[in-house]
């Protein structure tokens, strides 16, 4: 078996005759099942990156190094040169996945022991914390919280965008500061967006939950489909019905924007592709698009629509882009 093709299957880039050609070896002999099996968790662990797991990176990164030592003699249509290939090339990729988030261990004066999670532009992270919660954080974001929750409240502080999953505990409610907006929860799912300089957002899936401003100001309850928006200058502003499968599509790698301004998608394009993009005429920030994208869509895919729905036009140079 040719160790492009193994590749181009892992990544998910395979034609029609490729995945034929693969599940033929498949079926050929269990020995190749068996390591493909140990190859696909490796890939599926370099994309969720869960912090609280890491020993099932190390366990399932140790077993694949068994499994190529005790079956490569089995595998007699991959031979051992292409198996190595392979295998430095899953590592490689692991690697500079696991270096790309940056975690810290950060201490208090109570000696209360925290972490930090920074997201860069072009990556987003899913993690578990103690109490069971699953939060998926979007490229460019932070995320502190502690070790260990104790006492009467669950608080962590966000700055970015993340989705909760959070545990359900009525002795311990779960808090979330952002820059202007507080939320505090028992236990739902919910996205909180709070990028700096830009309007924060809250918007409920499921549940409900107590979104209160920074400043003490206002507070709302939100029922399930609701969104509060927020600016310091205009307060905070209730959207009664949300597509929330839309706001929270990005935890899927998925793009949907809904009349939304072009600088405002230019943002979200910047933190998803980790490019830089200038719009030359200010005309142009204020148009309005509507459009979704596939998790599978390329930066240049993307502004070949826009280009074709308005009357715009744009040059892609390394990681910068020109809209004009």
């Amino acid at each position: 078996m040719d160790e492009e093709l193994l590749i181009r299957f892992l990544t998910h880039n395979c034609t029609t005759e490729d995945i034929k050609a693969v599940d033929n070896w498949i079926a050929a002999d269990k020995a190749n099942a068996n390591w493909l099996f140990e190859m696909e968790k490796i890939w599926s662990l370099r994309n969720e990156l869960r912090f609280s797991e890491k020993k099932e990176i190390e366990n399932a990164y140790n077993r694949f190094l068994g499994s190529i030592s005790k079956e490569s003699e089995n595998v007699k249509t991959l031979n051992l040169i292409n198996v190595l290939k392979i295998m430095r090339y899953a590592a490689v990729l692991l690697v500079i996945s696991l270096v790309s988030v940056y975690f810290y261990k950060i201490q208090d004066d109570d000696v209360r022991a925290f972490n930090l999670i920074e997201v860069p532009k072009g990556q987003h992270v899913s993690l578990t914390l103690s109490d069971g919660t699953k939060v998926i954080l979007n490229a460019e974001s932070k995320l502190t919280y502690p070790s260990e929750f104790s006492g009467n409240e669950r608080n962590v502080e966000l700055h970015g965008e993340a989705f909760f999953e959070v545990t359900h505990n009525k002795k311990a409610p779960f808090i979330v500061k952002g820059s202007f907006l507080n939320v505090k929860v028992l236990g739902t799912k919910f996205n909180f967006r709070s990028y700096p300089n830009e309007k924060a957002e809250v918007t409920l899936d499921e549940g409900k939950v107590e979104v209160e401003s920074a400043d003490l100001k206002d507070k709302r309850i939100l029922s399930p489909g609701q969104q509060i928006l927020y600016t310091p200058k205009e307060g905070m502003r209730l959207v009664n019905k949300t597509d929330v499968y839309l706001v929270k599509s990005w935890t899927t790698g998925e793009l949907s924007f809904q009349n939304k301004r072009l600088d405002e998608i230019c943002a979200e394009l910047e933190r998803k592709f980790n490019v830089h993009i200038n719009i030359e005429n200010k005309k142009l920030k204020k148009e309005v698009f509507t459009c979704h994208f596939k998790n599978t869509v390329t930066i240049d895919q993307i502004f070949i629509l826009l280009k074709e729905t308005r009357n715009i036009n744009y040059k892609i140079k390394n990681n910068e882009i020109t809209i004009f």
